[in-house]
């Protein structure tokens, strides 16, 4: 069970600690809002009003043993910059936080913020990756030049297996799991000799630039 605390009941905040509640993760809420920490409390393990720009009050808390620290202080840029800072000093092992804008994201990233979230920033890319493909259903970035979609079969690819096409040679990619839309609506991991139907959704890793060859089509 992964022990992770969520700094900020913003809209973000809020949702992310209650549904990372809900899959069973032990979860600290943080607020310096009584009426965040009074929202949020039935959904989690602990929730605590405290101050998060305060390095005293974070190694009280004893943040540095938790697996993950999530920071989404809303719109208050200079305390997320501060409270990443303090994090980092104090030895959390995994600090992940939300970005308001690109210079955030920039400034984050020099502190050494593990992952940064720009939520806006991310959503954009993967509705206009989703729409710009019309075989693309879903796209996720991993960062790197590395994401992953999923993906219509192409009309070559359709009564065909991976072995047959030679898949992840000739399109540079690799086939994660398939999804299938018929009645049974299964997602499995493709055999080699497993043929690609009209109803199945490809889900597939690859470099941006192999993926946007393979999805042109």
């Amino acid at each position: 069970m992964a022990r992770i605390a969520v700094i900020g009941m913003s809209s973000f905040g809020y949702y992310l600690a209650k549904n990372l509640g809900e899959l069973g993760s032990e979860i600290l809420a943080i607020d310096r809002d009584e009426l965040q920490i009074e929202r949020i409390k039935a959904h989690v393990s602990k929730a605590v009003v405290a101050d998060a720009s305060d390095r005293t009050t974070l190694r009280q808390l004893g943040l540095e043993a938790m697996d993950a620290v999530v920071l989404s202080l809303g719109e208050k840029l200079e305390a997320s910059i501060i409270a990443a800072m303090h994090l980092k000093e104090i030895g959390v092992k995994r600090v992940v936080a939300k970005a308001l804008s690109e210079d955030h994201v920039k400034i984050l990233e020099l502190i050494g913020v593990e992952k940064v979230v720009f939520p806006e920033r991310d959503m954009g890319i993967r509705i206009a990756s989703s729409l710009h493909g019309t075989n693309v259903m879903d796209y996720l970035p991993l960062g790197s030049d590395l994401s992953i979609v999923e993906m219509i079969p192409r009309k070559e690819m359709v009564g065909k297996t991976p072995e047959e096409l030679n898949f992840r040679e000739r399109y540079g990619c690799q086939i994660l799991a398939v999804r299938n839309t018929d009645a049974n609506g299964t997602t499995f991991i493709p055999h080699p000799t497993t043929r690609f139907k009209e109803s199945h959704r490809l889900i597939v890793m690859g470099k941006d630039s192999d993926l946007a060859k393979l999805v042109s089509h």
